[in-house]
């Protein structure tokens, strides 16, 4: 009788329970019990998955496009976000995936054919290399400008800026002076449900290295953390520019001050970004520093994490296309994560391309060989083949091209 009754609630805690906490990180935990609490249970949770057709799920998801997003800490949104949507509504299609593996399910899973609301996914903003240099330039807040040089000089994530610690940064006198001054990326500070990381701690796959004391009398459902990276490909050792380890230097000079003029007030975590008081830093507090920066010099609107693209963008620029190089500081998994998401083109550039392209390519009377045409080094076309196989043969013919071109 239960599986024919069984609700959307009680197929999502069973799906937390038996899928989520063997699979998810707690952060990734976190996240997913605030969907389904706030957005999944108070409106369909009642629902007997027998009921749920595509129809249903469409129109579910179309209500949620103007209903009041639940405010979190450091957000703004008004309603919740097309990207939130997207979220459920995956959410949604694995759990009934597994109610199929347990058969509370007869057929197809209805989520898989599901058109989600219309929407035009608007270009995250980021900053130029002008742009960028200049905003370093006009802060003057030591906090949020070590975390701006961590993020475009080192391409860190703000969770890993803000939870690295001095153990893991090497920066004396000798490796800076030849170029070998370094850190290491092993864990990151965020804010996690405190259930989320009781349920993972029962399971014995809890990812947490430390829990940060409150300092708030207020009962919280949270608790501040540092925990394993993002991703396995997220630790990783990243090569510091000169300037940003002797920015590196200044803030310990100024840690090791404010440790001497508070004593016993003064909090020690061995944190690298940090209050006054020694106490963690938290993403939203840098967003608002970012926000006030920007609105007191009139520049671009961008998130924290546009600095990491611009980041990235910067260093393909710069090491002429070494994909490869550029993956390793960023971290991420796949080297398509670089050039399809990370890489943003500016106008300038494209200007330029198409000024080469013209020189070396269109103008016949100025023709080179085929690889000059082409700008590419064989190093670089091989990094280039690797990243994109399906790029092969397009290659070779244009090759062939430009080699009877040149007969």
């Amino acid at each position: 009788m239960y599986k024919e009754t069984v609700t959307v609630t009680q197929l999502m805690d069973e799906y937390v329970q038996l899928y989520g906490l063997k699979h998810w990180s707690a952060g990734t935990l976190s996240d997913n019990q605030h969907r389904i609490d706030d957005y999944i249970k108070p409106y369909i949770g009642n629902i007997p998955i027998k009921m749920l057709t595509t129809h249903r799920l469409e129109t579910f998801y179309d209500q949620l496009q103007s209903m009041p997003a639940v405010k979190m800490k450091g957000k703004e949104q008004k309603t919740i976000a097309p990207s939130v949507i997207e979220k459920v509504h995956a959410l949604m299609r694995n759990a009934l995936n597994q109610a199929l593996r347990w058969n509370y399910l007869n057929g197809v899973n209805p989520a898989m054919a599901v058109e989600l609301p219309a929407h035009r996914k608007n270009k995250r903003a980021s900053w130029t290399d002008q742009e960028a240099r200049h905003a370093l330039d006009v802060c003057v807040d030591p906090v949020l400008k070590l975390c701006m040089y961590l993020a475009l000089g080192c391409s860190m994530r703000i969770g890993e800026i803000l939870g690295l610690t001095w153990d893991s940064v090497y920066i004396d006198d000798e490796l800076i002076q030849s170029d070998e001054s370094y850190l290491s990326v092993k864990q990151e500070l965020r804010r996690c449900d405190k259930r989320s990381i009781d349920d993972l701690r029962k399971q014995g796959r809890d990812d947490i290295y430390f829990t940060f004391p409150p300092w708030k009398k207020s009962e919280s459902s949270t608790v501040l953390v540092l925990k394993a990276p993002k991703t396995e490909s997220s630790v990783r050792d990243i090569y510091i520019p000169a300037v940003v380890a002797e920015e590196l230097k200044q803030t310990r000079a100024r840690q090791q001050y404010m440790k001497s003029l508070l004593t016993d007030e003064y909090r020690d975590y061995n944190l690298v970004v940090t209050q006054e008081n020694g106490r963690p830093v938290e993403s939203c507090q840098i967003m608002d520093k970012l926000r006030k920066l920007i609105r007191e010099h009139d520049l671009k609107p961008v998130v924290f994490h546009s600095l990491r693209h611009s980041s990235t963008s910067l260093k393909l620029k710069i090491s002429g296309g070494d994909i490869k190089a550029v993956q390793g500081d960023t971290g991420h998994a796949q080297a398509r994560m670089v050039t399809d998401v990370y890489s943003h083109i500016m106008t300038d550039d494209r200007k330029n391309l198409a000024k080469k392209v013209n020189e070396q390519f269109l103008n016949k009377k100025n023709m080179p060989s085929a690889p000059l045409a082409l700008g590419l080094s064989q190093v670089q076309i091989i990094q280039l083949l690797q990243a994109s196989p399906e790029l092969a043969e397009p290659l070779l013919k244009m090759y062939q091209i430009l080699d009877r071109e040149h007969a």
